[in-house]
């Protein structure tokens, strides 16, 4: 475990970052508000709504860098029923394969002027999933 000059350290840079992702995510409105709701619009969209995800998560790993852990304190992973969470964490996974799949097969079926622009699209949700898969198979990995 870091002591906690180390994660004020690390979350001194998150917030540094963050106000960066702030500047940018600005830009990212501006232009989406510019192109309006044709198909460049919609690639700029999607990329301000990862943004603001990304700023939101900043935040949120800077906070709990700063909240102190007593070693005493339970977390509360460890009052859930471990099967039921490991069935729930499985069946998302699997979900998140389907996803994948679904994407893969849509992008394989595309042609045409706007087929370039779907692909793009479908390539970033599938590739959110295989993030989110990855996330996944570490929450299996610490549950308790």
């Amino acid at each position: 475990m870091q002591g906690e000059k180390e994660r004020e350290a690390l979350a001194r840079e998150f917030d540094r970052h963050r106000a960066e992702e702030g500047e940018i995510l600005e830009r990212y409105h501006a232009l989406s508000d510019q192109l309006g709701k044709g198909p460049l619009g919609l690639v700029i969209n999607h990329i301000a709504t990862e943004e603001e995800m990304h700023h939101f998560l900043l935040g949120t790993l800077s906070d709990w860098l700063r909240t102190p852990v007593s070693p005493d304190e339970a977390p509360s992973e460890r009052r859930v029923d471990r099967d039921a969470l490991l069935r729930q964490t499985r069946m998302l996974l699997g979900h998140e394969k389907k996803t994948i799949e679904a994407c893969r097969g849509l992008q394989a079926r595309l042609s045409g002027d706007e087929g370039e622009l779907f692909d793009t699209i479908l390539e970033a949700i599938a590739t959110d999933s295989e993030k989110h898969q990855r996330l996944l198979e570490t929450v299996e990995k610490l549950i308790p």
